[in-house]
């Protein structure tokens, strides 16, 4: 029988290819958005893909919300029916393709999520699911209670024997402007216990963890619990690390990067869904680096659907 997903996080208004007379492109992204967009269609079918977020009311709401169903992901009935607003970002990308972002944020309807008088609903939507997919962005934009709520249900999934995937995805301006009172390391620490698939770079395994190398950030969140790791370095190598053993991968690089937004976003979509599908963490693994090989050639978080590759055959 076929796994069903939930992810759980921020979806926003983007704004992207700023040309030189002011005009730039419209569309919406989010780290778990643009994951759960892109298992939604490496999976189709064979799964349910859902998602926990507010958007607020009004029309840019709507144009989201109708956004999500056309990519056949099933939002949280409860996403629309709170005032507010989604957050909006604009990406700017530089000569080779790397991104930066702008953020209007502070005010989204995200940061009430699991609050208030429908969040025992919005937990009742979670567990309608096997997998729970989310990321250190989730964990930095909600509220204290929500955050608190939403490690809840992360250990609830783990102590019902149900899947949880964590991308650490740690953005140090987002904490510090959004919870700098959390102790961070302490925190992604309870979600790695809890969860089965951890996928961190070694650049924040220094950040978080003051590990050196991508060897001491396995033996470091090894400590936590028994979740698979997947440790990003760079472009052209992954280290993965399950049930005692290490295997290092290697990649060609693309030649041509148009814009890096949602690469690691859709390399979480392309190994998630390789592995609901019975492969190995190596071979999955594989099959994110090919999904965020192609997202890399186009602006933008979400690509053309026809431009997909077919990682899932």
């Amino acid at each position: 029988m076929a796994k069903s997903v939930v992810c759980v996080g921020e979806v926003m208004l983007e704004l992207s290819g700023l040309q030189p007379d002011g005009s730039a492109g419209f569309g919406f992204g989010g780290d778990t958005a643009n994951t759960a967009i892109y298992l939604s269609r490496l999976l189709g079918e064979a799964a349910k893909v859902g998602y926990l977020t507010r958007l607020g009311q009004g029309p840019f709401a709507r144009n989201l919300a109708t956004a999500l169903d056309d990519e056949r992901v099933f939002l949280s009935p409860y996403a629309q029916t709170e005032a507010g607003a989604p957050g909006l970002y604009a990406i700017s990308t530089d000569s080779v393709g790397e991104r930066s972002f702008t953020y209007w944020r502070s005010e989204a309807a995200v940061r009430h999520l699991l609050t208030g008088e429908i969040a025992d609903r919005e937990v009742e939507f979670l567990f309608d699911f096997d997998v729970l997919y989310l990321s250190g962005i989730t964990l930095a934009v909600l509220s204290d209670d929500g955050r608190a709520r939403l490690l809840n249900v992360i250990e609830a999934f783990a102590s019902k024997g149900l899947e949880v995937m964590f991308d650490v995805n740690y953005r140090p301006h987002l904490w510090q402007s959004h919870s700098p009172h959390v102790n961070v390391p302490s925190l992604m620490g309870r979600v790695i216990a809890a969860s089965t698939i951890v996928k961190i770079g070694q650049d924040e395994g220094a950040a978080v963890f003051d590990t050196k190398t991508v060897a001491q950030t396995i033996e470091r969140l090894s400590e936590f619990g028994e979740a698979a790791l997947v440790v990003t370095d760079g472009a052209a190598r992954i280290t993965v690390y399950a049930d005692g053993n290490t295997d290092s991968i290697e990649f060609d690089t693309v030649a041509r990067v148009v814009d890096a937004t949602a690469a690691g976003d859709s390399f979480s979509a392309g190994l998630l869904a390789a592995r609901l599908a019975g492969a190995s963490l190596q071979e999955s693994a594989k099959a994110g680096q090919q999904l965020a090989a192609r997202v890399i050639q186009f602006p933008g978080a979400i690509i053309p659907r026809d431009q997909m590759p077919a990682i899932n055959r």
